[in-house]
């Protein structure tokens, strides 16, 4: 299983940190782009498609984050443009890993509020994305139900 963290660290600079049982992975993000939405766009839309990505500028250079999807399953990679650092690799239930990147929109929302947010990262709080992730959740944990139970 994967977890996810993402902090607000000084204006417009955050730090997610990315962790299987084996690795753990921090990348910086920048305010060049709104990567948290970015993030949550890219992770909700995997509950219709396989394949998702977005990229997060770093001044310089990026990194490609890369969902997958094969039936409840996810993987996720995180590659700098520059091959040479180390990248990411990992897989999750998808619900599971989607539940994690949400705990962490509701966890910023409570420490900064929305003002406090835009203030700190300079971009809004993605609370379209944070909403279209939630519904998305949570029809996949409708959709898994068993009919009756």
């Amino acid at each position: 299983m994967l977890q996810f963290r993402y902090q607000l660290r000084s204006y417009g600079w955050a730090l997610a940190t990315i962790a299987s049982e084996e690795h753990e992975f921090s990348i910086r993000a920048s305010y060049v782009d709104d990567a948290l939405r970015d993030f949550a766009d890219a992770l909700q839309g995997l509950f219709v498609r396989d394949t998702t990505e977005c990229v997060w500028e770093q001044e310089p250079g990026a990194v490609l984050w890369e969902f997958r999807r094969t039936g409840s399953s996810l993987t996720v990679k995180a590659q700098w443009d520059n091959e040479d650092r180390a990248s990411f690799v990992g897989e999750d239930d998808l619900v599971h890993f989607g539940s994690e990147v949400d705990k962490e929109l509701d966890a910023l929302l409570c420490k900064w509020g929305e003002e406090g947010y835009l203030k700190q990262w300079g971009h809004r709080f993605p609370k379209e994305a944070h909403a279209a992730l939630k519904q998305a959740i949570d029809l996949e944990r409708l959709r898994r139900t068993p009919t009756g139970a």
